[in-house]
């Protein structure tokens, strides 16, 4: 077949392409503009387009018609068969059916079963299944309605039954539908395009030349486009990169998985042999490469494309590997073009993703280079795009960003996760913050009132559901309602629909109007349908509203699930900003383009190549009767784009060890190329990568590297040193001075945490409360049912403040435990003492070396004993041991007695303290327990004395953490951040050992 080229790796396709094109037009370039090209994608279309002007030097030139494959313009083929007389039966298609709308149709199916029981959203899901399903089915050429033929051999599993039975939907459901709307499937409706075509073009041959370049053939419908082609008197197939080096044994066993098998099934198709396709006549040199000789760096190349072809040898003739031997010349051919390639393996993912956007950044250092970030893992694109934006650079990248990862798709899901969750603390201040939400204020205005909502009301205990729960603690707290009356006179109404169950068009109208109103600014203006992200998010949601009319009704949960699938369906790509000599292409998108420096990124099994995996709708066995590939033909794919660019001039092989967390492993072509540099009798280190994964290690590191910080030794002026503390932060100073420092000289508070959890220290304070209330109904006496009335004022109380049923689980039959314990002490107790005081506070001022020093304690309780008084202490939690109340590390006890025997107290002048004791109220295994504490005021009050006179001191520190053996709960460690504990404690570790 004449009209049959190939451009084999290493060699620009676009640039030979375009070359040999100039070269047949030379005489006359006007002859450009007869040419119809048909290339893989419209990128593809795109690059070949710049590829022109850059050989004419930016020269004003007819270009000729470009168009991708796929697209064949279906007015323009009926208009053009019509003049010349075509049949026209092979035109009368009914119109294509939109994605969305085939998402909708399929998921409704799929809901009205008989059977089916799961959410809307679940059905949404099974709907794409079953349209990639279908995808696959027509791009093969192969008719729905067979399908239920696939079960016919009784020895198949029951369960292959129960799925060809659920794929009534596609062979029975479906056709019905589609004669219904009166439509056709997209993949069915391109491929009898290009069907339509190719007879059309078989039957009358086009009077002008025709080129169909780049694609392998892997679609049926195209490869029977590119025979007809071929055939033409004018026309040429430009295949990419058929590989004529490969010995006739090794291609008459090629396997799905090696890159040239589509090749090999379109020229068996053709009835072609691979040595007889012509190579493409062009003057272009074989690399972009400039600084070097010219022979040499085609001998480069030849050796290059040697290796990948090495490599990828089929296991039926990898033995050869045993023979590999190598002149001299060749050896040196082979490690020059080996140090043109540069490989690394990373750590993580993240620091492969720096590695690359450091090499993509360095590009731009030399002048009009390129470089191209080639990768399936859109994860690593990401993350290499958001790097770059460190520098100011925004990368065109191939596969756009998801609707739902962007501003505006974060902004509608979390309208509805506020709405849902009944406006939670969590979400609603990520709703109020998120850059698009301005509630008809100025954005600043409304940020600063935010902030005060959140410190008043939002963080801490979880307000009560709802505006009501919101007001109810605003009121507590004494705090500001303005923004929450603000919120409720636009939200109120949305909060009552996402209640109940409705239409989906009435979710989806009321949250695009929330929506608006959210984002309205203070001039009564909004910009959320503007920009790229805007505009296809109006175009998406305009769709889904007409679309929406064919669902089910819904509950908000639902809803959202639906609107997030859907969103992630969207792709949004920008028209301006990005870098022109920098790219991220995606396999599909990367086929014709160049660049000088090519990065192959996410070279692990699993993503490039894909994993085979398993068709959940059909095995292997029933895939080859049905007539569909088998799943390796997409890791051929994989692997012809792998050699592409392992092929160019310049390449890059990264790869991550972890991603994750989690190990992998390498591309088996990595393994493969390891194997045959092996053979070679090649060390790896041949490759070139110079100091690089050094850079990207440091990228983040400061200047000058780090430098290892001591413990922190604050000292500041006695002036601002306190002079009035709490008992509680006596024991604090005594374990973490700094803490005192950070407290209350730099007056630093630590926020409580948005949705803090009930935890023991509130568990604490509950029970705290729920004594004291008891005591004080029962100063004197007890009745007779008083463990009763116990229990039932604690489910009061816990049912007032404790929301969580999974504590009431825990914590209800403690508590039970413990009235009893507690009642039955308290009888006996009640012979020698009577309650006093509970939840006192008492004052004391002790002059220290002349100055005042203000002692102040919260005692949970008071008792009266003939000659003197008790100070109890309420414990939930563990107490303190008897040495550290002796040493002085946990002195509450102690100085609570040196309050009550100073006065400090309120109607006590000073008494002696008989009893000091812990009561352990947990209502574990003991149910509770007395512990009493002998304690020696009069060492405890020379104890505080001195540590008073030690801080003023000028020159004492208030050390973090002096003694670790002795340091607070981790809980308790408020400031440990800002003392870089975590830092110093390491050091010190280090050199201890």
């Amino acid at each position: 077949m004449s009209g049959l080229y190939m451009i084999p790796a290493g060699q620009s396709f676009a640039v030979s392409l375009a070359q040999g094109l100039l070269d047949q037009t030379s005489i006359h370039h006007a002859a450009l503009t007869q040419y119809h090209i048909l290339l893989p994608t419209r990128r593809a279309c795109r690059t070949l387009r710049e590829t022109f002007l850059s050989l004419t030097n930016g020269q004003p030139l007819l270009l000729p018609r470009m168009q991708p494959i796929g697209d064949v313009e279906e007015d323009e083929l009926t208009i053009e068969m019509a003049g010349l007389g075509s049949p026209s039966h092979l035109l009368e298609l009914p119109p294509s059916l939109s994605s969305l709308r085939r998402r909708v149709l399929l998921a409704r199916t799929i809901m009205h079963l008989p059977d089916y029981g799961a959410a809307p959203d679940h059905a949404f899901a099974l709907a794409d299944a079953l349209g990639r399903l279908m995808d696959q089915i027509y791009t093969e050429g192969l008719d729905l309605r067979h399908l239920p033929a696939l079960v016919e051999d009784e020895t198949l599993a029951k369960h292959w039954q129960i799925t060809v039975d659920f794929l009534e939907i596609l062979s029975r459901m479906w056709p019905q539908i589609l004669a219904e709307q009166g439509v056709i499937d997209a993949a069915d409706h391109r491929n009898r395009l290009i069907l339509a075509l190719a007879d059309h073009w078989e039957e009358i041959p086009p009077s002008h030349p025709v080129l169909a370049a780049g694609s392998t053939g892997s679609i049926p419908a195209t490869g029977r486009l590119l025979k007809v082609i071929a055939g033409l008197p004018q026309g040429s197939v430009i295949l990419p990169g058929l590989d004529q080096t490969l010995d006739v044994q090794s291609w008459q066993a090629l396997d799905d998985t090696h890159p040239q098998a589509t090749l090999k099934q379109l020229l068996n198709y053709m009835d072609v042999d691979y040595k007889d396709v012509q190579l493409w006549p062009s003057r272009a040199p074989l690399t972009k490469q400039a600084d070097e000789p010219t022979a040499l760096t085609i001998n480069k190349n030849k050796a290059q494309n040697w290796l990948a072809s090495e490599m990828m040898r089929p296991a039926a003739t990898a033995d050869q590997w045993q023979n590999l031997t190598l002149e001299d010349d060749q050896r040196t051919f082979l490690t020059q073009s080996l140090a043109q390639i540069m490989r690394f393996e990373c750590d993580t993912a993240q620091e492969e993703a720096r590695l690359i956007a450091l090499l993509m950044r360095e590009t731009l250092e030399s002048k009009e280079k390129t470089a191209a970030l080639i990768t399936p893992d859109r994860v690593l694109a990401r993350r290499v795009a958001i790097i770059c934006q460190r520098w100011g650079i925004e990368i065109d990248d191939s596969g756009g960003q998801k609707l739902g990862n962007t501003a505006l798709g974060s902004f509608l899901r979390l309208i509805m996760q506020a709405a849902l969750s009944q406006l939670r603390p969590g979400d609603l201040a990520a709703l109020l913050k998120h850059k698009l939400c301005c509630l008809g204020k100025n954005k600043g205005i409304l940020m600063a009132l935010t902030d005060q909502m959140e410190r008043d009301v939002l963080r801490g205990m979880i307000p009560g559901k709802g505006f009501s729960g919101l007001y109810e603690k605003a009121r507590e707290k004494k705090a500001d309602t303005g923004l929450i009356e603000a919120l409720e006179v636009i939200f109120g109404a949305f909060s009552e629909t996402c209640t109940r169950t409705d239409h989906f068009s009435v979710f989806l109208d009321a949250h695009i109007g929330l929506a608006e109103k959210l984002a309205q600014k203070s001039d009564g203006s909004h910009n959320l349908w503007q920009g790229e992200e805007g505009e296809a998010a109006a175009l998406f949601l305009a769709d889904l509203r007409e679309q929406g009319a064919l669902l089910p009704q819904v509950n908000g949960e639902s809803y959202l699930a639906i609107l997030e699938q859907l969103m992630q369906t969207i792709s949004v790509r920008p028209t301006y900003g990005t870098h022109p000599r920098l790219f991220i292409f995606g396999q599909l998108e990367a086929r014709l383009v160049q660049a000088d420096l090519v990065i192959l990124g996410g070279l692990n099994e699993g993503t490039w190549p894909p994993d085979a995996g398993n068709d959940p709708w059909m095995s292997r066995p029933m895939r080859q009767k049905f007539g569909l590939p088998s799943p390796e033909r997409a890791i051929g794919l994989a692997a012809h784009d792998f050699v592409q660019g392992f092929c160019a001039s310049h390449t890059v092989l990264t790869r991550a060890r972890r991603v994750d967390g989690t190990p992998t492993v390498a591309a088996r072509w990595l393994q493969r190329l390891d194997t045959v540099l092996q053979a070679l009798a090649i060390e790896k280190k041949t490759f070139s990568s110079g100091v690089y994964q050094q850079w990207a290690q440091s990228l983040d590191m400061p200047d000058g590297g780090s430098v290892p910080v001591s413990r922190p030794q604050p000292r500041p002026p006695l002036s601002k040193r306190p002079n009035a503390l709490y008992v509680t932060a006596i024991e604090r100073w005594m374990r973490d001075p700094y803490h005192i420092y950070a407290r209350y000289i730099l007056r630093l508070r630590k926020l409580k945490p948005l949705e803090e959890q009930t935890d023991a220290s509130e568990r604490g304070t509950m029970m705290h409360e729920i004594l004291d209330k008891f005591i004080t109904l029962y100063p004197v006496s007890l009745p007779e049912n008083a463990s009763e009335i116990l229990v039932t004022l604690g489910r009061t109380e816990l049912a007032a403040k404790l929301d969580e049923p999974r504590l009431w689980g825990f914590w209800w039959p403690r508590f039970e435990r413990l009235a009893q314990w507690f009642v039955n002490h308290e009888r006996q107790w009640r012979q020698n003492a009577t309650p006093y005081k509970t939840e006192v506070t008492g004052t004391v001022t002790l002059d220290i070396d002349g100055q005042a020093f203000t002692l102040s304690a919260r005692v949970d309780r008071l008792d009266k004993m003939e000659g003197g008084y008790a100070v109890i202490d309420y414990k939930t939690g563990s107490t303190p041991t008897v040495k550290d109340i002796q040493n002085g590390f946990s002195p509450q006890l102690p100085l609570e007695a040196v309050l009550l025997r100073e006065g400090g107290f309120e109607d006590i002048q000073g008494d002696d303290v008989l009893y000091t004791g812990f009561w352990s109220i947990n209502g574990g295994t003991d149910s509770g327990k007395e512990i009493q504490v002998k304690t020696d005021i009069e060492q405890a009050r020379t104890g505080l004395l001195g540590l008073v006179h030690t801080f003023r001191d000028p020159l004492m520190p208030y050390y973090s953490l002096p003694r670790p053996d002795k340091a607070p709960p981790v809980v308790w460690q408020d400031y440990a951040h800002l003392a870089r504990v975590q830092e110093w404690v390491a050091l010190e570790d280090e050199e201890a050992a």
